[in-house]
């Protein structure tokens, strides 16, 4: 029996689900929140179990149309000198290839497929839900009102609706800034050779991802509350990376001055469980790793295959559905969010000795020794990769 499915925000949880729910027959409705789709918006690097789902979309050209170049990746002290030099190529032998793509970019291949098969609302969120016998009515910020059997929450890290609905979820505050930005400026780097600086707590990555443009993004730990690093986003990058050399301080003022950029405080939501009756999280809303997992885009798009796969599976209980995506989740979830948690640890070092440690051991790493830091922890077990249940 197809159902009518409601999906609040439109990110690439939500429409990856919504492009297999569509796939399946069921009647969709997708808000969100933005007065428009754009393809602006930060790097990604999506990986692993990621590019495969895209694969089984059909959207693997696409997604390619909309990619960057991705050769090397050249870790570097502030004094230029490298740490570790590594190919994709030679680092994605034992996983499946790497994309490298903008947030737009990815959202716009996601919603293209299927903006014509979906009910889309603009400037649109939930006000109120008000669960019955076997619907659940919805009353949108617009005033309108529709029964649906499913709502599915994937509104980002800071969903209003999982705050009223669901208790026992906590944000942790990952006291980390993230900023990501795009700006268009010929430079004379080669395209699809990136560098990323390493540095007390800091790390800096540059990538020219063509000949006219450079994307930027940085980690900075940080305990200060967003509202006051918005006001200050200026004056904080500039004086983070005022001692690095002549070329990235300029890099950066551009980015200021003519780029686009993205700031928010990094954080990750523990909740207890992704389920409240006929409400379900996903993505962001409902487990966001953060950046530093490496793998938050391919997380979200994970999660809304296996929760389309429960579904499909149990068509007339959309309840057990809902169960069994949960029971496969939540591992997997605590699996992610603790390499996001090693990640920092390693990558945004937190004093000199723990700087020069990490310098040390990873230069010396061998190939296999990078393999293993790099690609080991984004694995999945074949059980989680084919959604079965242990």
């Amino acid at each position: 029996m197809k159902k009518h499915i409601l999906i609040s925000g439109a990110g690439i949880a939500g429409l990856t689900v919504a492009n297999f729910l569509v796939k399946q027959g069921h009647k969709v409705t997708v808000i969100d929140r933005s007065p428009s789709f754009t393809k602006a918006g930060f790097l990604i690097s999506l990986k692993s179990f990621g590019v495969k789902i895209m694969d089984e979309l059909g959207l693997t050209k696409k997604l390619q149309e909309e990619s960057s170049p991705s050769e090397t990746v050249d870790f570097v002290e502030t004094n230029e000198e490298i740490i570790q030099s590594i190919a994709y190529h030679k680092m994605n032998e034992n996983i499946e290839r790497s994309v490298l793509i903008s947030r737009g970019g990815l959202h716009h291949v996601l919603y293209e497929a299927i903006k014509e098969d979906i009910n889309t609302s603009f400037n649109t969120t939930i006000s109120q839900l008000e669960e019955q016998s076997d619907k659940t009515k919805v009353t949108l910020s617009n005033g309108s009102t529709i029964e649906v059997d499913l709502v599915i929450i994937s509104e980002g890290l800071r969903s209003a609706t999982r705050e009223k609905y669901f208790r026992g979820c906590q944000l942790e505050d990952f006291n980390t800034l993230y900023v990501g930005g795009k700006l268009n400026l010929y430079h004379t780097k080669q395209v699809g050779i990136f560098k990323i600086y390493i540095d007390v707590n800091k790390m800096l990555s540059i990538y020219p991802i063509a000949e006219d443009q450079i994307a930027i993004q940085c980690y900075l730990r940080s305990t200060e509350d967003l509202s006051t690093i918005k006001n200050n986003a200026p004056t904080i990058l500039k004086n983070t990376f005022a001692d690095y050399n002549p070329e990235v301080k300029q890099l950066l003022n551009n980015l200021l001055d003519n780029g686009l950029f993205f700031m928010d405080k990094m954080g990750m939501v523990n909740a207890t469980h992704l389920v409240n009756g006929r409400m379900v999280l996903l993505g962001d809303a409902g487990y966001c790793p953060t950046a530093l997992s490496g793998m938050g885009a391919s997380l979200s798009i994970y999660g809304a295959k296996a929760l389309a796969h429960f579904i499909a599976k149990h068509p007339d209980d959309i309840l057990t559905a809902c169960d069994c995506y949960n029971s496969l989740m939540q591992p997997i979830i605590e699996k992610f969010q603790t390499n996001a948690k090693n990640n920092a640890a390693s990558f945004l070092p937190k004093s000199e000795a723990d700087l020069d440690k990490f310098v040390n051991g990873f230069r010396a790493a061998d190939h296999k020794a990078v393999q293993k830091i790099m690609t080991d922890p984004i694995v999945l077990t074949k059980d989680q990769e084919n959604f079965l249940l242990n």
